[in-house]
């Protein structure tokens, strides 16, 4: 039940009465199976998220080149440093970044009050996800649960290689730009919740693999 008495501060839904009271209106059924779509379709779309995304990853490269530039110019490293520290930071930020990015979903889902979380792969799609069984969240919920691993593992590396390792700035500049074009995901999906202007919920179900979009009516 979402009753409650006046002045208080309206209680969030669970799942049962999403699905079940007439006060919600479900916009968007989605299958595990049908993200990639999804995702490119709500990049696509543009907006401030979409273009942000973009800009972020675009600014990424563009240091990376002049970057490049200086350093043959100026000879810090050599060609065979630069390469071997693009290579690096592009596995790194591709592969090896996957499970503390997932744990930081999964500790941001602790955070907002779920306990029911399970972490998953379509590797036919390339896609790494971690869920919290029937456990809605609101738009902004949606943001932070969707934004904390992107923010976390930018300030974390930029920091720690401006302090103390400024000798693989090329590395950690490569795995942050590979890292961020991974988030396309969480950036799409937080597009897509923010070009509904209602009041919106969301939730997965495990056992159907399926995430679900209600808006309050």
């Amino acid at each position: 039940m979402t009753n409650t008495k006046p002045g208080q501060a309206r209680l969030k839904p669970d799942a049962e009465t999403l699905q079940g009271e007439i006060g919600y209106r479900k916009i968007l059924e989605l299958d595990f199976s049908e993200m990639i779509p999804f995702v490119f379709s709500n990049i696509r779309k543009g907006g401030v998220i979409p273009l942000f995304y973009i800009c972020i990853n675009a600014g990424f490269l563009f240091f990376i080149i002049l970057y490049i530039v200086w350093s043959v110019r100026m000879g810090p490293l050599s060609a065979g440093k630069i390469f071997w520290q693009i290579v690096a930071g592009v596995l790194a930020g591709s592969i090896a970044v996957i499970p503390p990015h997932e744990l930081l979903h999964g500790l941001a889902y602790r955070i907002l009050g779920a306990r029911k979380i399970r972490f998953g792969a379509d590797f036919q799609q390339f896609i790494f996800y971690v869920t919290a069984d029937r456990f809605p969240i609101s738009k902004r919920e949606l943001a932070f649960l969707a934004m904390t691993p992107f923010v976390f593992m930018n300030l974390a590396i930029i920091s720690l290689t401006a302090v103390w390792a400024n000798h693989i700035t090329l590395f950690s500049a490569s795995l942050l730009l590979s890292h961020n074009i991974m988030c396309i995901g969480d950036f799409a999906i937080i597009s897509y919740a923010f070009s509904q202007k209602g009041e919106l919920f969301t939730y997965d179900d495990i056992e159907k693999k399926k995430s679900y979009f209600f808006e309050r009516k």
